[in-house]
Formats: C-alpha cells, sequence, structure tokens
C-alpha cells in the first residue's frame, strides 16, 4: 500500500528574531534593508507574483550579508521554486542554506524539516531519513510528527520493521481522549502489518482505525480481516450490519457480501440482495454477476427466479454453453418448449464444451412435447457424440417403441 505524501507549506521566518530560539540561543538581528527586501517579498508571493518577489532577494546574495540574512533569502527562494514546482532547484537551494554556519537552531530545523520533506515529494527516500534522522537530534524535534514522517521514509524503502518503532511511538504521543492519531498515522501501521503478514495485529490496528474514522473501506478491511483469520462470522456479521445502516453502497462490497452469504448457506439473502442490486443499476449486469444470482436463486430453491438472470448472462457468454444451462433449467421446472429453444440457440451459437448434451436435451423435449419424428432426429445426432451416445441410443429405442404403437393404434382405428 502506498501513502500520498501531500505537498507542504515552508516555514517562512520574517521577524528579527527567531520565534522558535530557545533560550540559550543568541538572537540574530537582520539588517533593516534585507528585512525590507523580505517584506516586500513576501507580499509578491502572497500575490502569486513569484518573478517579482526573486527580483527584490535575489540581488541581496551579491551583497555582504549575515550567514542568519542568507538563510532567510535562501529559505523564501526555495518556497518559491517549490512553489513553481521546480523541485530540483527548491532542494538546491535549501542544501546550501543549510551548510551555512552559525544559524540558529530554529532555522536549522525549519531548513531541516523542509528538506526532509521534500526529499519526501522527490521519492528520494534515503535522503530524506538522514535529513529526517539529523532534524530529531535537535532537543524537542523528536516529536509525533517527525517519527510519522520518518516511517514514511523507511517505509518508501520498504524497511517496514525499522518504521514500526517511531510510528508507534508518533500514535501513542496521540493517545489521549483530546488528542487523536491522525488517521494516515492507523492506516499506515496497518499497510505495514499487511506487508509484514501481521494480520493479528493488523486486525487490532484495524479496530482502532475505525472507532475513530468509521469509513466504509475500512470497515470492509476489517470484515476481510477477520476472513483472513477465519471468522467468517464474525466478517459476515460486521459486512451485513453495514448494509443494515444503509452504509454498504459500493458494488464490490455489496457483492462481496452476496459471496458470504453464499459461503455460509444464506442463498435467499444473496439472491434478494443481488437482485435489488442489479435491478437498481447498483450491481453492473455483467455476466459473472449475472450467473451468481441465478446461482443464488437456484441454490434458494427458486428454479424459476433462476432461470432469467441466467438467460441474460447466456447472451453475454461467446459460447452457446450457458444457453444449454438454461435449458436444462427449464427441463427442471418442465418447459419444454423454451427448453428445446434455448438448447437450440445453444447449438446455434457454438463453442459447445458438450454438444451431444444440446441435442439430447432437444429430443427429450420433443418427446415430451409429442413429436417424434423431430426427437429421433435430435437423438440421431446426440448418438454421435461419445458422452451421450448411449444414454441417445436409449431414447432412440424408446422413440421408436413409441413410433411402432402409435402405427399399431393408427391402423387399429
Amino acid at each position: 500500500m502506498r501513502y500520498a505524501i501531500h505537498r507542504f507549506a515552508v516555514t517562512l521566518l520574517l521577524l528579527l528574531a527567531c520565534p522558535l530560539a530557545g533560550a540559550a540561543e543568541s538572537v540574530v538581528g537582520m539588517s533593516q534593508r534585507v528585512y525590507d527586501a523580505m517584506n516586500e517579498a513576501q507580499t509578491f508571493v502572497e500575490a502569486g507574483d513569484f518573478a517579482a518577489a526573486r527580483g527584490e532577494v535575489e540581488p541581496l546574495l551579491n551583497n555582504r550579508i549575515s550567514p542568519y540574512e542568507k538563510a532567510h533569502i535562501l529559505n523564501l527562494l526555495g518556497y518559491i521554486h517549490y512553489e513553481q514546482d521546480e523541485l530540483g532547484k527548491a532542494r538546491g537551494i535549501y542544501e546550501q542554506a543549510i551548510e551555512l554556519e552559525n544559524l540558529p537552531e530554529s532555522m536549522q530545523i525549519n531548513l531541516l524539516l523542509a528538506l526532509g520533506q521534500l526529499c519526501l515529494v522527490q521519492e528520494d527516500y534515503r535522503e530524506a531519513e538522514n535529513r529526517l534522522r539529523q532534524l530529531m537530534t535537535i532537543e524537542g524535534q523528536d516529536t509525533g510528527a517527525n517519527k510519522a514522517l520518518l516511517a514514511i521514509a523507511l517505509v518508501r524503502q520498504e524497511r517496514f520493521e525499522e518504521a514500526l518503532q517511531p510510528l508507534k511511538e508518533a500514535i501513542a504521543s496521540r493517545s489521549g481522549p483530546d488528542d487523536q492519531p491522525p488517521e494516515n498515522w492507523l492506516s499506515m501501521l496497518a499497510s505495514i502489518y499487511f506487508e509484514m503478514k501481521a494480520y493479528t495485529d493488523m486486525r487490532d490496528t484495524m479496530e482502532y482505525l475505525v472507532t475513530l474514522y468509521p469509513r466504509e473501506q475500512y470497515l470492509m478491511n476489517l470484515a476481510a480481516l477477520h476472513g483472513e483469520l477465519g471468522d467468517t462470522p464474525r466478517q459476515l456479521a460486521l459486512v451485513e450490519s453495514l448494509l443494515d445502516e444503509g452504509r454498504l453502497t459500493q458494488a464490490t462490497h455489496l457483492r462481496m457480501l452476496a459471496s458470504l452469504f453464499l459461503a455460509e448457506e444464506l442463498p435467499y439473502k444473496a439472491a434478494v440482495l443481488l437482485q435489488r442490486e442489479i435491478d437498481g443499476g447498483v450491481i453492473e449486469a455483467t455476466q459473472s454477476n449475472l450467473e451468481m444470482l441465478s446461482q443464488a436463486w437456484l441454490a434458494a430453491a427458486d428454479t424459476e427466479k433462476a432461470i432469467p438472470p441466467l438467460e441474460r448472462a447466456a447472451a453475454l457468454d461467446d459460447s452457446g454453453d450457458l444457453y444449454l444451462r438454461v435449458a436444462q433449467l427449464q427441463m427442471d421446472a418442465w418447459n419444454w418448449e423454451q427448453a428445446e429453444a434455448m438448447a437450440r440457440k445453444a447449438i446455434a451459437k457454438g463453442g459447445l464444451r458438450r454438444e451431444g448434451v444440446a441435442w439430447l436435451v432437444r429430443g427429450m423435449a420433443q418427446v415430451r412435447l409429442h413429436k417424434l419424428t423431430d426427437a429421433r432426429s435430435h437423438f440421431e445426432r446426440a448418438a454421435r457424440f461419445d458422452e451421450t451416445e448411449r444414454y441417445a441410443d436409449q431414447w432412440l429405442a424408446f422413440v421408436d417403441h413409441e413410433m411402432e404403437q402409435k402405427a399399431l393404434l393408427e391402423e387399429g382405428s
């Protein structure tokens, strides 16, 4: 599973002293000339005029300015390039800034964080890890948010076990009653357990996730985990509860619930669900979905309702095999004319794996319709196939006997 790294806003420090400076940190000033240029550039940035903003501050780099002032200018230029999707230039500028000497700790924090996040965006996960670890050596920066960023860098390198500790610590730091862990942190933890095939831990994480963020997808993932761990009744109970609450809306999820009903030998529930959602257009009337609906009605001992969806599926099939199945269902329902018609369609469509059976069905239907001559012709065709030769010969003998008896009756009359 992959995680989207959102674009981040780089904080600009435009005050005379860094607001994050610790008590022991010396306050470094900014000249009025640089301060005024930075202020003007910031106004242009807010207006979206990046060229004008650069024009205000870039010339200052050629003058004699302090490392602190240069760091502020580079920080602003890096942000401008980032906003213009010039990520390589932005990163180069931030790297240049972080190498300046005697920077206040607060400036180092901002630059390292910007670099770490920018490296994540550029998918340079090793360097992102390096910058974030460097950031976390600074007192007070071993925060949950920074640990979560480090976990992302490790996950993207597929170092899942190493990512566990910083991510779990990040989540623990936000587990108070009024300070819940962010959704994406818990989702990432579940993903790590998935990659490690630690499904029990993943289930526990998903249960925590859905208590805070009860989205349909998370609940369905949790249900799937119950199934993976062999707890099918719990899986079914969870998914069915979503249906009852009107929260099961996606076609794939509704179809999965129907599959669960069938697996738990509840075919009537599966059939009713599929029929309603296919008729309503929520579940697409594809060949496989129509076959599943037919199967559900058949398992629910309702042959009449099983026939229409199977006939619709047969029209979508490349071969005549499904039409043959429809013909056999029509035979079971004693619908002889429809059985003969469906078997005829099966043969006409072609590609049959058991063509002999189709001819046999046609013959049997014709017998029931008292069309013995036609029936005999169909049985003769069925006798040409090894799988139906014996049955066809038996039916031929029966038809010949019936035709003889009929002839005798007609002569006697």
